[in-house]
């Protein structure tokens, strides 16, 4: 009778950790501690890749960028940043913004002393239109450090109305021990709502911090993806309001302090 009482103590027991480890943490949970991780990080310099095949192209494009940012969350667009992009085949561009102007580069690293001009906008002036919208918002990690940021939304009332279903399962992303959050769009029947929209957030155990995301999508039978890694180099970094300041006198710059600051990250 005793071996009995023992064995069915095991197995309720092994029983409660296995569905204590499976639900070991919950969606809104790990919303708030991923939210309050990312509050924490004041400046961050990080590179970025992203694979994305677009609704209406049967090609996948591979981009990817070095950006340094200081959050400044009164500011419109939530912070100052430079942003370098590597297009490939030896083509660069540098975006800039210090809260008044932007800046815009291109520049070829077998040309680097010879002058290039830059593009340079008053964006207070043109009411944000030449950056609000422009694809540079994806690799400042907008969605993650604006004041209402991704994270948020998902615990507001907007998120019960869009979304179908939020499912988190751990696992690993190359060799790092992740959670990972979906959240699965509600369908519509309108012709221009996107449906079968998957999200996936790959948040870093150690720090609560998104390591990855991916997306899928479907419109009108096309269908679009992107796959996108973050890799966190420095974690507020001392920097000076400097590094983002930019002379609206200076029309013309020599890329190579452009680019030799890039080769520090092996962009």
């Amino acid at each position: 009778m005793k071996k009995k009482y023992f064995l069915f103590i095991s197995i309720f027991l092994m029983f409660s950790i296995f569905i204590s480890n499976a639900q070991s943490i919950k969606p809104n949970v790990l919303l708030k501690k991923t939210e309050a991780s990312l509050s924490n990080i004041k400046t961050l310099t990080y590179t970025i890749n992203k694979k994305s095949k677009f609704f209406a192209s049967k090609d996948t494009l591979n981009r990817s960028a070095l950006g340094i940012i200081k959050i400044v969350p009164e500011d419109e667009m939530g912070s100052y940043h430079k942003v370098y992009f590597n297009h490939g085949e030896k083509q660069y561009n540098q975006y800039k913004y210090d809260g008044t102007y932007s800046s815009f580069l291109y520049f070829h690293s077998d040309s680097l002393d010879i002058p290039k001009k830059t593009t340079i906008t008053n964006v207070l002036d043109d009411n944000y239109n030449s950056i609000k919208g422009n694809f540079v918002s994806n690799f400042i990690l907008n969605d993650y450090f604006k004041k209402n940021n991704i994270f948020k939304q998902y615990r507001s009332l907007l998120a019960k109305i869009i979304l179908k279903d939020m499912t988190i399962e751990e696992s690993n992303y190359k060799g790092i021990p992740v959670y990972i959050l979906t959240a699965y769009g509600k369908e519509r029947e309108r012709e221009n709502h996107i449906n079968s929209v998957i999200d996936k957030y790959y948040i870093r155990k150690s720090d609560f911090l998104p390591i990855a995301h991916s997306f899928y999508g479907e419109f009108q039978g096309m269908k679009e993806t992107e796959f996108t890694e973050i890799e966190y180099l420095e974690i507020n970094p001392e920097l000076s309001l400097d590094a983002f300041k930019i002379d609206p006198s200076v029309k013309e710059v020599k890329p190579r302090v452009y680019f030799e600051e890039m080769q520090k990250y092996n962009l």
